[in-house]
């Protein structure tokens, strides 16, 4: 299958897994229309293709005040703590259930944009999911590193000092991520997944490290973006791979999916939103 550049998948995500053959040919129908309306409803989603954090990261005018940048960053490890906390459930609920191996499964590729809608197709090691405890790890150490340029008056990253749209995203991902309705937690996870499977870490690191070349100050790396941005997109396959044996087995309520994903994607879209205005309203004074 050919994928051409366009503008209008600038930062997209799409997924495109070839059901084993002993799929019948109305299951596999079934499942290829709905992988085609994750990619075009889900994997294009303005919380994925307009990331106003992002793009506001990566204005050339004026970094954001050192103090402001790092109380941003502090609410982007309150949820991807609550999202790897939600994927350590997700895999201990795995190992006492009978689904099968992701081995059983067929081929999935996927493709991302870049911001001129080139496509490309990220390698992807191996079969199965990242390992969540390492992701936790990872990011621990990540931010460790980042605290060392805290002012003594900024708290840790603690919930406690969640703006409402990171309380709200993370309430989500408590309730809906690991939900006992598939539906529900098969769309929240596909959505949330991909919504941090596209080009987003590498528009990160290069917005950060454009911020830090500004003000002066070391840029924390740790090598965690590279594992993020792996164990997002390993998670993203798993999931889909979940929703085809839902799917093939009639076992999936497709409106329940959809409103899960679309009502996840709306929560991190206000998220993304919320940490441009944090940024802005400290640039503005």
């Amino acid at each position: 299958m050919a994928v051409m550049r366009s503008r209008m998948r600038a930062h997209a995500v799409e997924w495109h897994v070839a059901p084993p053959a002993h799929i019948d040919s109305r299951h596999r129908a079934d499942f290829l229309e709905l992988q085609r309306r994750c990619n075009n409803e889900l994997g294009r989603h303005q919380a994925l293709t307009h990331n106003a954090w992002l793009d506001q990261l990566e204005q050339d005018s004026a970094a954001p005040p050192l103090e402001a940048l790092l109380d941003s960053l502090a609410q982007l490890v309150m949820f991807l703590r609550q999202l790897a906390l939600a994927r350590e459930q997700h895999a201990r609920s795995l190992s006492q259930d009978k689904r099968r191996a992701d081995s059983e499964y067929g081929t999935a590729v996927v493709i991302c944009f870049d911001e001129e809608g080139v496509p490309w197709c990220p390698p992807l090691p191996g079969l199965g999911m990242g390992d969540p405890y390492v992701m936790s790890e990872r990011l621990q150490s990540w931010w460790t590193a980042w605290r060392h340029n805290l002012p003594e008056s900024m708290q840790e990253a603690d919930l406690q000092q969640a703006q409402p749209a990171t309380d709200q995203l993370c309430r989500l991902v408590t309730g809906g991520y690991n939900a006992a309705d598939p539906g529900l937690a098969l769309g929240t996870m596909l959505a949330l997944e991909n919504g941090i499977s596209t080009d987003f870490w590498q528009r990160l690191g290069r917005g950060l490290r454009g911020c830090c070349e500004v003000l002066g100050v070391k840029f924390p790396d740790a090598g965690f973006f590279p594992v993020a941005e792996t164990h997002a997109r390993l998670q993203a396959r798993h999931v889909l791979y979940l929703v085809e044996a839902a799917s093939v087995h009639d076992a999936l309520d497709q409106e329940v999916f959809f409103q899960a994903g679309f009502n996840a994607l709306e929560h991190l879209d206000r998220f993304w939103q919320s940490q441009s205005r944090l940024l802005q309203s400290s640039t503005q004074h």
